[in-house]
């Protein structure tokens, strides 16, 4: 069977849910997955693993001071990092600037980019979480307890709390476009008000906690697998 992208892009093995397997390719389209890594060399993939690592580790990216131009721009081409006034904005799934949706890992505290990279900042690394999101109708807190290897769900309350992930079929970089459509709801009826109040935000997926942790891991896991891979 010959590979896709999407199959090298997405880990599988965590997905249980139908529904899950069915959204995955739709919200990460053939061309993002492509865009994503091909031709990347295995020392910008060990740079890129060690930006995530100074989030983890320190809760913001490191510095670029003397970091070649080139990696960079190669690292911005594929929509791995986001940049802005010469210092990292973005590194999927984490930001360096407040958003609504963040994750805390071993003690530190990260802004995501969208919901579903907080849900698979866990799994990304095998580790134990926890994740709070404001809800983009009302603002109130979400809060997402995820246990063993980054893979279960411990506890998520409301209990109702949904994940918006919406399908945005563009060109532009993920944190410009479908990031914006992949939101926290504090429940079911918030969720169904606030796309009711949308004129472009109708063609999606509605996550319980549960989807929305196994669609982030299958998203996030490849990451870490793939430094690894050349490091």
């Amino acid at each position: 069977m010959t590979r896709t992208h999407h199959f090298d892009s997405l880990d599988m093995s965590v997905v249980t849910d139908p529904e899950v397997a069915t959204a995955l390719p739709q919200l990460l389209t053939e061309w993002r997955a492509r865009k994503r890594w091909d031709d990347l060399a295995p020392a910008v993939l060990v740079f890129h693993a060690h930006i995530l690592d100074s989030f983890l580790k320190h809760g913001h990216p490191p510095s670029l001071k003397g970091v070649d131009e080139a990696t960079l721009e190669k690292l911005q081409e594929h929509d791995l990092i986001v940049l802005n006034d010469g210092a990292i904005e973005h590194t999927y799934p984490f930001a360096a600037t407040p958003m609504p949706h963040t994750v805390t890992i071993n003690g530190v505290t990260n802004f995501n980019v969208c919901a579903l990279d907080a849900f698979g900042a866990s799994a990304m690394v095998g580790a134990l979480g926890h994740v709070r999101l404001d809800c983009a109708a009302c603002g109130d807190s979400i809060s997402v307890s995820i246990g063993k290897d980054g893979l279960v769900l411990n506890a998520a309350m409301p209990e109702d709390a949904r994940i918006w992930a919406g399908i945005v079929a563009s060109g532009e970089c993920a944190a410009s476009s479908q990031c914006q459509s992949m939101l926290g709801f504090c429940s079911q009826t918030h969720l169904d008000q606030w796309r009711a109040a949308q004129s472009d935000q109708n063609k999606g997926f509605c996550f319980d906690s549960t989807q929305a942790l196994q669609a982030g891991a299958a998203l996030f896991r490849p990451f870490v697998r793939r430094a690894r891979s050349v490091g």
